[in-house]
Order: C-alpha cells, then structure tokens, then sequence
C-alpha cells in the first residue's frame, strides 16, 4: 500500500511542483500551529483562561496542516481556513487581553502573519493553472 507522501510520477512536472509547494507551505503551517498550542507553557500563561485559544487553535491549525501535507492538490480550501485562523492569532492579544505578555503578545503576532502568508501560498498553489484567458474587446 503506497503512502499519500510519496512521489507520483505520473503527474506532469508542473502539477508535481505545485504539489511541493504547497507541502512546503503546510509544513511550515502545522509547525507554527504545534508552536501556538505548546506557547502558552513557554511563556507562562498556562493557568490563564486565554491559553485555551492558542490550544484550540493551535490544534486546528496543526490538523489542518496534517491534512493538506498528506493531499495538497484537493484540500486547498483548508489553506483558507488556515488563513483565518492566521488572522484570529495576530488579532488575539488584543482580543483577550494579554498585549501585557510581550513575549506571547510578539509570539502571537509572528504566528499569525507566518500563517496567514502561508496559507495563502499553500492554496495558490493547489489552484488549477488550466484557466484559458479570454480576450478583452
């Protein structure tokens, strides 16, 4: 039984490269949401109510990646949610209230725009380049 990872040959070079690019990008994405879900215990804010939001997304985040690594080609609008989740992470310390909290508050705003970019790159380059472009008159 051949793993999702491996190399299809059979695919043209183009739809391969689009393939890794995107791997690339959602790799990126699950490690950045492995390192929102363990931040609160580095920075000392486990007992806080608020580090539940970098758990839960952190977790989704994690997920997310974990499943568009593994089939880059037909997932693509989870790169979108990821992008959310991006934009949910930078916005949070204001949010919950811990701009206080420089290292989580930096930690946090790196995290989301890291993802958010990358989300972005992940599902630009799952999309079909087959579009046939139309003159304008």
């Amino acid at each position: 039984m051949a793993s999702n990872l491996e190399v299809n040959n059979n695919l043209p070079p183009v739809t391969h490269n689009r393939a890794n690019a995107s791997r690339a990008a959602s790799t990126i994405c699950l490690l950045a949401g492995i390192w929102f879900f363990v931040s609160p215990w580095v920075y000392g804010a486990a007992g806080s109510g608020n580090a539940w939001n970098s758990w839960i997304v952190g977790a989704i985040m994690f997920i997310v990646g974990v499943v568009r690594v593994s089939n880059p080609l037909t997932t693509a609008g989870l790169s979108w949610l990821n992008m959310i989740l991006g934009i949910w992470a930078f916005f949070s310390p204001w949010i919950y209230g811990y701009v206080g909290n420089t290292g989580r508050f930096i930690n946090s705003l790196c995290v989301g725009v890291i993802v958010f970019v990358l989300a972005i790159v992940a599902a630009m380059s799952s999309r079909s380049r087959n579009m046939t472009a139309t003159p304008r008159t």
